[in-house]
């Protein structure tokens, strides 16, 4: 196999392995907690825990990728921790010793993600030949395949089994970190620059707000997430239509992370984000007239702009960019801000939904407008202080 062929597929395995936890976390540890005897209201505040976690670690504990610790040790931590953390729940019923262990847990999911992101980045910056596309989209598939997979084991053995998928997996991530990511060597000190070498590099006020405008644009996703299902039950469709809508969303995405993935590494991602907030803006103005069936499936596969061209885009503009010596530390904010930002977006979608129904949706299209606009201040800055790739200012 070609050398660049053979780390594009290492690259994948290692998102692979960490998009199988969460297609399994994601729709199924709730139906483990609620096996617990669990009310709604705990779970709910169960389900929000990782949400607040992500917000207030993402930033700082990605930084120390930028730092002799290095991504490699970073990424085996959060296995490792949660290869420890989530067999532990099989030994606890009590509510507040669940909450306990899911914030420990959550603390080494929320670097997995970013820091992957973080490791194809920069691999895709040293060899152009690299589609980040084609990596991250193999995150996509085994998301997809985990959720089906999980449906079956749920049914057949119960929810004790998500547990124990959950505390398997991390073997496998463990591995794709060892084989994918290289160890850092460290740069050589500059003797005749120590004051600049200590100094943390400054992040650019055009990255601040492709940063900002990539995570208000993922924001609008809110409510779609939280209620599209409860939604679409609401109006009649039946479950396996639901189904059909979602996986139209994923097959959407994947080929759009195949087909413009390689954008990362080549270009500054602005137009891709100026595409995806536009598009989010589009499809959930849209989404609120209660479209029928086949319209709201070609809403769907507007996911693979409104999310997948977004976070293309926001890749791209993080390698180009985002300073060699702050990539972690760039990749952690905006795993934070968008955090923030989604937390903040499906609590009001929650107040809203009550109220109008369908027309929370259009409640989320301003995120996407927020989005385009901070995109075309960007674009008119661009024009009047242009800046070399990597350079962060």
């Amino acid at each position: 196999m070609h050398p660049l062929k053979a780390l594009e597929f290492r690259l994948g395995a290692l998102h692979a392995a960490s998009f199988t936890s969460h297609g399994i976390y994601l729709p199924f540890f709730p139906l483990w907690l609620q096996s617990k005897a669990l009310s709604p209201t705990v779970i709910g505040f169960v389900v929000a825990i990782p949400i607040i976690v992500r917000i207030l670690a993402t930033a700082p504990l990605l930084s120390l990728a930028d730092r002799s610790f290095g991504a490699r040790r970073l990424l085996l931590a959060s296995h490792l921790g949660q290869l420890i953390g989530f067999p532990l729940f099989l030994l606890v019923d009590n509510g507040i010793l669940i909450m306990a262990l899911v914030a420990l847990v959550a603390i080494a999911q929320s670097c997995i993600i970013p820091g992957n992101d973080l490791v194809s980045t920069n691999a895709v910056q040293k060899h152009p030949g690299l589609n980040y596309g084609r990596i991250r989209g193999a995150g996509s598939v085994a998301f997809f395949v985990a959720n089906i997979v999980g449906g079956y084991l749920v049914g057949a053995f119960g929810p004790d089994v998500v547990i124990v998928a959950l505390a398997l997996i991390p073997i496998l991530g463990i591995s794709a970190t060892l084989i994918a990511v290289p160890k850092e060597v460290p740069e050589p000190a500059d003797p005749d620059d120590p004051p600049r070498r200590n100094a943390p590099a400054k992040l650019s006020g055009i990255l601040w707000l492709v940063l900002v405008a990539g995570a208000v644009t993922q924001a609008s996703h809110g409510a779609l997430n939280a209620f599209g299902s409860i939604y679409w039950r609401s109006t009649g469709f039946s479950d396996e239509v639901i189904g059909y809508f979602w996986a139209a969303g994923v097959i959407a995405e994947i080929l759009v992370f195949i087909y413009l993935g390689r954008h990362v590494g080549r270009t500054s991602g602005v137009g891709l984000i100026l595409l995806g907030s536009a598009a989010a803006v589009i499809r959930f103005t849209i989404m609120s007239l209660e479209p029928g069936a086949e319209v709201m499936v070609v809403l769907q596969t507007m996911h693979s702009l409104s999310f997948a061209a977004t976070h293309i885009g926001t890749m791209a503009a993080l390698a180009a960019l985002a300073p060699m010596t702050a990539r972690g530390r760039a990749q952690g904010i905006f795993g934070s801000l968008s955090a923030l930002a989604i937390a903040a977006s499906t609590i009001v979608s929650g107040m809203i939904y009550a109220q109008a129904g369908a027309g929370v949706f259009a409640a989320m299209a301003p995120l996407g407008a927020i989005g385009f606009l901070l995109m075309l201040v960007v674009v008119r800055l661009q024009k009047t202080q242009p800046q070399r790739a990597g350079s962060g200012g």
